[in-house]
């Protein structure tokens, strides 16, 4: 599989609104999220809107061939929950289903990481074996389990220092 990753400033992420759109849709309907298409314009917006607008906001895109689309990983500095340190946050990391299981997320991961100074890091996932496992292999320990006041589900919230 070919592609190069690249660094995706917020103007850039929202010239490819309608691809981020598709490939979030793709990746977020399936399993093990089963969202609706309203989750990945949910993510998408919320994304574009107060996010992207973040002076510390990040973003690394793999691109194919022809430039098109296939991962995407986004986050920023937080102190949520209230109290904690701030921590780089990875809220998005999303591939292709096509793409899946090729390393193509992990090297999203590395590539937003990495370019990082040293910190704190977090992310909150579904709290499911596939995912929790995957982000453990990966250098993150799970340090909470919760269910946000919207969520149907359980969620793990994860953490590591680079």
């Amino acid at each position: 599989m070919t592609y190069r990753l690249a660094d995706l400033p917020a103007d850039e992420v929202a010239g490819r609104r309608d691809e981020l759109l598709a490939l979030c849709a793709q990746a977020f309907c399936g399993a093990p999220w089963h969202e609706p298409p309203l989750g990945a314009v949910r993510t998408v917006d919320r994304l574009l809107g107060s996010a992207a607008a973040r002076p510390d906001f990040r973003s690394v895109a793999a691109l194919g061939p022809d430039g098109e689309l296939l991962g995407f990983a986004a986050g920023w500095t937080d102190t949520e929950p209230p109290g904690h340190e701030p921590a780089f946050v990875l809220a998005e990391l999303v591939v292709a289903p096509a793409r899946q299981g090729l390393g193509l997320g992990r090297a999203l991961h590395d590539g937003l990481l990495g370019a990082l100074p040293p910190g704190p890091r977090r992310l909150m996932t579904l709290d499911l074996p596939e995912l929790t496992d995957r982000y453990t292999r990966w250098g993150w320990s799970v340090t909470e389990r919760r269910r946000p006041e919207t969520a149907d589900r359980e969620y793990a919230v994860m953490r590591r220092t680079d």
